[in-house]
């Protein structure tokens, strides 16, 4: 299957058959186009992306908590022996300093196994920075800033 080149997420069956309704659920597959490290911002559609460092993965989604606002997407690109990692996103509510409700956002990424040394070699940097950037545009999108 050819994927855009661009940043995406494209939901799947297990074949990974772009699916017409892409309404995430437990057990499909999701295919991941972004940037390591993120470009920087502001981004958007139309931003072109950096051919040195589109990376692409393939995810089987684990969670959605529709309860406790929560998702997770588990790596099916190697074997669990070889690379076991797991992406978790979740939204809360705590009090603000002034009292106010305010919305947390955490994105959380576990890997272990072999072949997790060399992605925390090569990538952990640009992990965190995409993970950063990811949450900057988050709030900027939700509060209307872009």
């Amino acid at each position: 299957m050819n994927t855009p080149s661009r940043r995406s997420q494209i939901v799947t069956d297990a074949l990974g058959i772009p699916l017409a309704d892409q309404t995430p659920e437990e057990n499909l597959r999701v295919i991941i186009n972004c940037q390591i490290p993120p470009l920087p911002l502001p981004v958007n559609a139309s931003t072109p992306p950096d051919p040195l460092h589109e990376q692409t993965s393939f995810e089987n989604i684990t969670v959605i908590d529709t309860t406790l606002n929560r998702v997770a997407w588990q790596s099916i690109m190697l074997p669990q022996e070889l690379l076991n990692a797991t992406h978790w996103q979740a939204f809360s509510s705590i009090p603000g300093e002034d009292g106010s409700v305010v919305t947390l956002y955490e994105s959380l990424e576990v890997y272990y196994g072999p072949v997790s040394y060399v992605v925390d070699a090569l990538f952990a940097e640009g992990l965190q920075e995409a993970f950063v950037a990811q949450a900057e545009a988050l709030k900027a999108r939700v509060e209307g800033m872009t």
